[in-house]
Order: structure tokens, then C-alpha cells, then sequence
């Protein structure tokens, strides 16, 4: 069985994220299959639980591993969050963070280039569950980067709705880097220490 990502912990008041738009039960947000879990710690998302997972170190990010049963897929949230489309784990040296995931478990392919040739990351996407993990990193090592989980990239069922309901929550609809697709990022007035952006379902032309 492949791993996953079980659960994502912020920092966040959950009331927050209700006003956004999720629907919250007490200290924690299920978004598709993943729990996000509010608990005291860093600004952003500061620890998460890998499901089906082997043991594995990913820097100093703390990480817990559970065996817990999949839950079934949460319903649409009154934001139309319909699941996580990738996260993203930002690494200081992208083979370290390959291994790390490798050893997990996670089946990760060689990274590709992408950026200027002075400052050229390498990246991959592996699906863990029905999310997929953007790692990047560098070729050799940068002391500068750290580890880091940050960015969640929600889908959505209608980014237009989506749009309605929050309003100057929500920056401008422009083109994904996915064909066909539109995306969103929340403001930083939504007063949520993670960065968040609501990607709309593939379009027809």
C-alpha cells in the first residue's frame, strides 16, 4: 500500500478557516481524505502524519506515522473544496528529500529542472494518496533553504463560486500552470498563516 498524507497540522484558529469557507469539527478539517488539524506551533504547517508509511526523517519537520484506515472522501465544502490537488515540500538539497520520501515509502522520480541557470531547482510530484507532493530542492545543497511543508493547492468545484462567496478574500482568477485550468490564491486579510490557493476543475474549450 502506497503512503500517504494523513494529516497536516497548523497553527491556525480553526474559526479562521470557518470563515473562509471550510466546514471545521473542533480541531480538525478534513479536505478530501487528509485531516487538517489545528494544534499550537510555527506559523504554517509545522508537522504532519504519514499513513502506510516506513519510518523516515524529513529534516526537522516533525512527523508522525500512523495505520489508520483511509477515511472516505469529506463532501464539498460550502467554499467548494472538494480535495487537496498537491502540497508542497521544499527541501535544502532535492536527493535529500527524495531519499527521505523514498525511505518512507514513496515512489519518487528523478527531479526536473526548472528555473533560471543560476538559481535552477529541480522538482517532482509524487502522488501520495489522492494528493500529490511537489518536492523541491536544489542540486547541491543550499544552507539558505530549509525544510519546509508549505502551500496547499485545494481543488475546487467551481472556482467562479468559489470566487462569489468569498469575494476580497480571494485574489484574482487567472490561468494554472494545469491546462484548462483556473486558480486563486487567498488573501493574506483571510488571516490564515497558510498559504492557500483554490484551483477550478478542468475546463472544456
Amino acid at each position: 500500500m502506497n503512503p500517504s498524507i494523513a494529516e497536516l497540522h497548523v497553527s491556525d484558529d480553526p474559526i479562521a478557516w470557518e470563515r473562509v469557507g471550510f466546514r471545521v469539527e473542533t480541531d480538525r478539517c478534513l479536505v478530501g481524505t487528509t485531516g487538517v488539524v489545528f494544534r499550537d506551533g510555527q506559523p504554517g504547517i509545522h508537522s504532519w502524519a504519514l499513513r502506510d508509511a516506513q519510518p523516515s526523517e524529513f529534516g526537522p519537520i516533525p512527523t508522525s506515522f500512523v495505520e489508520s484506515p483511509t477515511p472516505s472522501p469529506s463532501p464539498a465544502h460550502p467554499n467548494g473544496s472538494i480535495g487537496f490537488h498537491h502540497v508542497v515540500l521544499m527541501v535544502p538539497e532535492f536527493e535529500r528529500g527524495r531519499s527521505a520520501l523514498t525511505d518512507a515509502g514513496v515512489i519518487v522520480s528523478p527531479g526536473q529542472a526548472f528555473g533560471s541557470s543560476d538559481k535552477q531547482l529541480l522538482r517532482s510530484a509524487p502522488q501520495m494518496g489522492d494528493i500529490d507532493l511537489e518536492l523541491i530542492g536544489p542540486v547541491k545543497e543550499d544552507r539558505s533553504r530549509r525544510w519546509e511543508l508549505w502551500g496547499l493547492v485545494i481543488a475546487v468545484e467551481d472556482i467562479d463560486g468559489t470566487a462569489d462567496l468569498l469575494g476580497d478574500l480571494l485574489g484574482r482568477i487567472k490561468p494554472a500552470v494545469q491546462p484548462r485550468r483556473r486558480i486563486a490564491t487567498l488573501a493574506r486579510s483571510a488571516g490564515l498563516g497558510v498559504a492557500i490557493a483554490f484551483l477550478g476543475p478542468e475546463e472544456t474549450l
